[in-house]
């Protein structure tokens, strides 16, 4: 029973987190009401009941997290780790959940960091708290369990404390920066024995070495890491810029990690990758509660920031500086170009981003979903009214209108407008823009053939179509994929590495 409830979580919650931003609904934790009614009976595989972690927008689903079966806990004490008994980080990430647990918002808000309390309050943590175990739908919270560290990397430690419920254990990841302040947290509830992608058959790993690295400094700070490959150099590099959404480096999703593919894949054929933790993944809650969070907050600047760094690194050639954007990444490409002052930029790969406005794309989707019976109809009516309010050429972030829902006005008001081939059309970088034919999530038959009419006058825009792959760039069978399809480890194909490292190759500054 609990498998089957957890993957039927998972699809709820992978079908949403594809196809929506991140982005905090409503003005604070409590007022999602609206939304909650609309996503109460939406269940794609006939369950009833469907769990709504979805609708919290402090939870961010997980994209890091192996998937693991719910255990059932029953002892209510803290459980630390012996071998990391006098681990500081873990100490204060233990005292923070139990100051929750007891009431204590005060004394939760004060062990945290200045940057976090610029969005939370003593109010706010209790919103958050009480609320919790009604949105994870999985009974009343018994008490807290082990606490181990998952990863330290130069932005944050990252302590991973079990939660135990009712009817299984959800693991919270409280991220503490140096002096063991808390600076952010996000729950990742657990969903299934899924197994993540092994490494791509086609990485050497005795080819390339990698270094951790900083992309920015101060409160939005995200790690990164640099993959270079062995020689003297210099070396051509491609920074990988993930899609919408809460996304690890890897931008892992599910039993898929694409950038850890491409990463390992063009270092292992003398192409440097850097990659990095997208800021609504390192910083969740600081990012839903910034009322002024835009798309260039999320993705274009800490793209630019990553290849002013570059310029510093010595096996890196600065004239052979690219940009790889995914799905909204790609769609901001345009925009990337547009703010490199420095014009160093060498030239782009668009993988699977749209022509389109984001919200055009997003109603196909659910068009789609809606007849492959993935999303119940009162569900598609409620978001295709919500995302056509953003087609108003009216539309304000800062007065948005009545019964909007979908969260931070001010961030849609910064994408709703953007027309990434319309964008392009002046601009002069060579660009390579890939696409899988069975993508249902941009569609290459409405996509491409827009991106084509617009750059018809460029002679530098190059075109590859893959007739197997969806938005991931996994293979599958049929005519178009399905979000169930992205649940099977896989890797992106060799080809599409080749097809990278030849263009690459073909477009020295």
């Amino acid at each position: 029973m609990n498998n089957f409830r957890s993957k039927k979580f998972l699809v709820l919650s992978l079908i949403i987190s594809l196809s929506i931003p991140t982005t905090a609904f409503g003005n604070n934790i409590t007022s999602q009401t609206s939304l909650r009614e609309h996503h109460r009976d939406f269940n794609p595989l006939k369950v009833t009941n469907a769990a709504r972690v979805s609708d919290f927008p402090n939870m961010n689903l997980p994209t890091t997290t192996k998937l693991k079966e719910s255990i059932h806990f029953t002892r209510k004490d803290p459980i630390i780790d012996k071998n990391n008994h006098h681990d500081r980080f873990i100490q204060k990430a233990v005292q923070f959940v139990d100051d929750m647990q007891k009431g204590d918002y005060r004394h939760a808000l004060k062990s945290s960091t200045h940057a976090l309390k610029k969005g939370i309050s003593e109010k706010w943590l209790e919103n958050y708290w009480t609320a919790l175990p009604l949105q994870l739908n999985m009974g009343a919270f018994i008490g807290i369990g082990d606490a181990t560290v998952k990863e330290s990397n130069r932005v944050h430690t990252n302590v991973e404390i079990q939660l135990n419920f009712e009817q299984g254990t959800v693991p919270m990841t409280i991220r503490l920066e140096r002096s063991g302040k808390v600076d952010d947290f996000l729950v990742t509830p657990p969903m299934g024995g899924e197994v993540i992608a092994d490494d791509p058959s086609y990485s050497n790993p005795n080819s390339f070495t990698e270094k951790n690295v900083v992309i920015g400094k101060g409160d939005f700070a995200v790690p990164g890491t640099l993959s270079i490959p062995k020689g003297k150099g210099p070396f051509p590099v491609v920074v990988l810029v993930q899609g919408s959404g809460a996304s690890d480096k890897d931008e892992t999703i599910y039993a898929l990690k694409p950038f850890r593919d491409l990463a390992y894949g063009l270092a292992s054929k003398g192409i440097a990758v850097l990659r990095y933790n997208k800021r609504t993944f390192e910083h969740p809650v600081k990012t839903i509660t910034d009322p002024n969070h835009t798309v260039d907050k999320e993705t274009t600047d800490d793209a630019l920031l990553a290849t002013r760094l570059l310029e510093k690194e010595k096996k890196i050639d600065d004239d052979q500086i690219f940009i790889l954007g995914h799905s909204q990444g790609g769609m901001m490409v345009p925009q990337m170009l547009n703010k490199d002052k420095r014009q160093n930029i060498a030239g782009a790969i668009i993988m699977g981003g749209p022509a389109r406005t984001i919200q055009d794309v997003i109603l196909d989707q659910f068009d789609y979903l809606l007849s492959i019976g993935q999303i119940p109809p009162a569900m598609y009516h409620f978001l295709k009214e919500q995302y056509e309010m953003l087609n108003d050429p009216n539309f304000s972030g800062e007065h948005p209108p009545e019964g909007f829902q979908l969260g931070q006005a001010m961030f849609w008001d910064s994408i709703n407008d953007i027309k990434a081939a319309e964008m392009a059309k002046e601009q002069t970088e060579p660009l390579l823009i890939i696409q899988g034919e069975r993508d249902y999530q941009v569609l290459s038959d409405i996509e491409i053939p827009i991106w084509k009419k617009e750059l018809s006058h460029r002679t530098n825009v190059e075109y590859q179509l893959y007739p197997k792959l969806n938005h991931l760039f996994t293979e599958g069978e049929g005519e178009m994929s399905t979000p169930a399809e992205y649940l099977i480890p896989a890797n992106i194909p060799e080809y599409v590495i080749n097809d990278i490292v030849e263009w690459v190759g073909s477009n020295p500054k």
